[in-house]
């Protein structure tokens, strides 16, 4: 036999002392979860042993291992150990040891790791967790080693989708530059994680005098000493982090710059990955002269960094053409999210822009002593300007970030540096009053996701600057757009103005808090002027002719109290003939949902949920297809959850909606294809059990909150016999009353014959499941 593998979870397993004699060949032994607080003494005859798996196994006393000298991989896995012998160290042909997930190992007794060799991997995530790096002597593990994966003290993020080889995660609250074996780590780590580092200014300089030269992987945290990365103005500057992928920074509270001085060439030119977070005395990312750095950055993230101004800054004495424009070509993604000083992504084109912002004399009109026009308002700064390119930016997140304008009015060759954007989000920007110029939008023509939300000085997504420029809503606006979110808008009117707005890829929208909004497109025509330059809508509508929406499948519109209707009675003609599901809530001033004439639109709708309208008085009109030519639109409907339907299958009914069924109030025909039918909030001392009758297909009942001790009686008319015949699962959640399901003059298992399930939860004085007469077939 070379192979023994056994799987066990019993802890009341026994394993034999002389369960291996006489097994010398074995060379693989895998028992996984098998509870031993005592290896077998047999253990030792096993002289050929290669590989031996104990993961989980609740280990207590191991130091037999260190007999099995042929061992070249040693797995102790969440075994919950908490000392390593001092007999590990004879297994000198050791070359892969896995301690992951062991929190409780304390102790490493001195120069057992070291022994060891022949060791090339080593896997300690979730150990150690009570650990100081400072402990580690200079000879602690094997020079040979290759990969190892070291994660000391707790908190660190331990996934198992390992990119490099050689991964350290020290938390420690101390310095480490004087410790030799935490330093000979360093310089064979790829991937390296600091928390709480201390008695570090310049990381480059003073951790690693070499620059860094395998580092693929820095993330730093939690650091209150730290102020450069890499310190170029020191003695005789190297080239640092040349393969550095990826520098995560986190709360590093006294972080001014990234590089303090044009560092050497070469260094960060590898660098893809560049995250900020909590940061307060950091101002920008880096100066003009540092162009190199940034033309290889795929992703740039700014998070809740105080006092930052601006991604490129040109600092005093800078010497970087005027009209020469820093190309960021790989760059993908940009999220910029509370920043409260943030202003430009490049300060190199604001000085222009401060100069328009100086108040100007006002121009009066002599004749009149009146204000003819007011030049002292400054114009606006924009968050892009021509300074930096994003030729294939794909993803922009902005939040609270509290700029005036995203894009010039009048952008020109602006528009083209954002023609590969897909996804675009902003969040919190109060100051914005709008998103887009007609002429910006055109330029958009890859945008796949749009997400508005807590912008509460937006008035228009879409305006249109200038003469002309009406023209440009005529056509199809968005072409790609795919799902689109607008959310606590209070002061949005509409979305854009126009004739016609196509979005033919659109299959979610979401119009969410909007309570401003009664049109999502407005006509100039359609459009009265009033005393404070504002517009109201004379049509509340909030769909209508000019809105092309031909694939949306998904749309909620909640929060919307001034809306009075969703749809015109005409609209475009292939519009929302694919919706599948619609959510309507909180529209207090809407007395329909579908406009009557149009219901043979809605025929794909499959799911409707409408909640708090208070003035809601019908959901469909169907008066005008109560006719032998047009009823045939009501069953076709594919709806298969809502309440009053043809083709619904499951139905959720209260106390007040299940009288109104018990009374008769709907056709028994609305119910032919009910499957399953849940009751709840009943606060009757008796189960509505003449209701079920009214459901002949019913296959699933779900009873949840009651006050009833019973839930069927004895006395059943032959129609309520066969509808409980038909039931094939039974659910009571949530009865704290019920003390029997039948009563004990019922034959439970006669009326229950086809009951495949019965679930029972929380009902805590339930006596018996059935009367002692009964019995079901298992």
């Amino acid at each position: 036999m070379e192979s023994f593998i056994l799987y066990n979870g019993d802890p009341s397993l026994k394993i034999p002392d002389c369960l291996f004699k006489g097994t010398k060949t074995l060379q693989l032994m895998d028992m996984t979860r098998v509870q031993l607080p005592t290896l077998p003494s047999s253990l030792q005859f096993l002289e050929k042993l290669q590989t031996l798996c104990l993961d989980g196994c609740g280990l207590g006393d191991i130091a037999l291992i260190g007999e099995l000298k042929m061992l070249k991989v040693l797995s102790l896995m969440g075994s919950n150990i908490d000392r390593l012998p001092r007999e590990i160290g004879q297994l000198t042909r050791l070359q892969l040891l896995d301690l992951k997930d062991n929190p409780t190992l304390e102790i490493i007794p001195p120069n057992v790791l070291s022994c060891l060799t022949q060791l090339e991997d080593l896997y300690m995530e979730n150990s150690f967790l009570q650990w100081d790096p400072m402990i580690l002597p200079k000879d602690f593990f094997s020079k040979k080693l290759e990969r190892f994966h070291i994660l000391i003290g707790e908190g660190w993020d331990w996934s198992r989708k390992r990119e490099t080889s050689t991964i350290m995660k020290l938390k420690i609250n101390a310095s480490i530059q004087s410790e030799e074996g935490i330093q000979l780590l360093l310089k064979r780590t790829e991937d390296l994680h600091l928390d709480g580092l201390e008695g570090v200014k310049s990381v480059s300089y003073e951790l690693d005098g070499q620059g860094f030269p395998s580092l693929k992987h820095l993330h730093i945290q939690n650091s209150l000493e730290i102020r450069y990365i890499v310190d170029s103005t020191m003695l005789s500057p190297i080239v640092a982090f040349p393969f550095l992928v990826s520098l995560p920074l986190d709360n590093l509270n006294k972080l001014e710059k990234i590089c303090n001085g044009q560092p050497v060439a070469e260094s960060f030119s590898k660098l893809r990955i560049l995250k900020l977070k909590s940061c307060p005395m950091l101002k920008n990312l880096f100066s003009l002269h540092m162009e190199r750095v940034l033309l290889q950055l795929e992703e740039i993230s700014i998070i809740d960094c105080e006092i930052m101004e601006v991604i490129v800054a040109e600092e005093s004495g800078g010497e970087a053409d005027e009209d020469e424009a820093i190309k960021l070509t790989q760059l993908r993604t940009l999220t910029l999210e509370y920043l409260p000083q943030f202003t430009s992504v490049s300060s190199k084109s604001n000085a222009a822009s401060i100069s328009q912002t100086r108040p100007e004399p006002l121009i009066t009109d002599v004749r009149s002593h009146e204000i003819a026009s007011d030049t002292g308002l400054r114009t606006p700064m924009t968050l892009f300007n021509k300074k930096i390119e994003f030729p294939n930016l794909e993803d922009l997140k902005l939040s609270s970030i509290e700029v005036e304008k995203i894009w010039q009015d009048q952008p020109g060759e602006l528009s083209f540096w954002f023609v590969r954007l897909t996804s675009l989000i902003v969040e919190g920007c109060r100051n914005l009053k709008y998103l887009f110029t007609t002429s910006m939008v055109e330029s958009l023509a890859q945008l796949k996701r749009l997400e508005l939300c807590d912008c509460v000085s937006m008035e228009e997504i879409i305006i249109k600057k200038g003469l002309g420029e009406e023209e440009n809503v005529r056509g199809m606006l968005l072409p790609k757009l795919e799902f689109l979110k607008l959310n606590g808008l209070p002061n949005l009117t509409r979305f854009c103005t126009g004739h016609l707005i196509q979005c033919c890829f659109l299959q979610e929208l979401w119009i969410e808090d909007c309570p401003a909004l009664k049109t999502f497109i407005s006509n100039s025509l359609s459009t009265v002027a009033v005393a404070n330059n504002q517009f109201e809508e004379t049509n509340s509508t909030l769909f209508d002719e000019k809105v092309a929406f031909s694939n949306i499948e998904i749309l909620r519109i909640l929060g919307m109290d001034n809306l009075n209707m969703i749809w015109h009675t005409e609209f475009h003609s292939d519009s929302f003939c694919k919706l599948k599901a619609l959510w309507v809530e909180k529209g207090n001033k809407l007395m329909n949902i579908f406009p009557p004439n149009m219901l043979r639109r809605f025929q794909n709708l499959e799911r409707l949920m409408v909640g708090h309208c208070a003035s809601l008085e019908e959901v469909f009109d169907l008066r005008s297809l109560m006719n032998e030519k047009e009823s045939h639109v009501v069953t076709a409907f594919k709806l298969k959850n809502m309440y009053v339907i043809p083709n619904l299958e499951e139905l959720s009914l209260n106390v007040k909606d299940a009288a109104k069924v018990c009374q008769g109030q709907f056709s028994a025909d609305l119910f032919h294809r009910l499957r399953v039918l849940e009751l709840q909030c009943f606060d009757s001392a008796e189960f509505p059990f003449g209701i079920l009758h009214r459901f002949q297909n019913m296959e699933k009942l779900v009873v949840t909150g009651g006050l009833f001790k019973e839930l069927f009686p004895c006395q059943l008319v032959d129609e309520e016999e066969h509808t409980l015949a038909r039931i094939r699962c039974l659910e009571l959640f949530c009865l704290p009353y019920m003390e029997k399901i039948w009563n004990q003059d019922l034959r439970a298992d006669q009326l229950l014959q086809n009951l495949e399930t019965l679930e029972v939860r929380f009902c805590d004085n339930l006596i018996n499941f059935a009367p002692s007469a009964s019995s079901f077939e298992i």
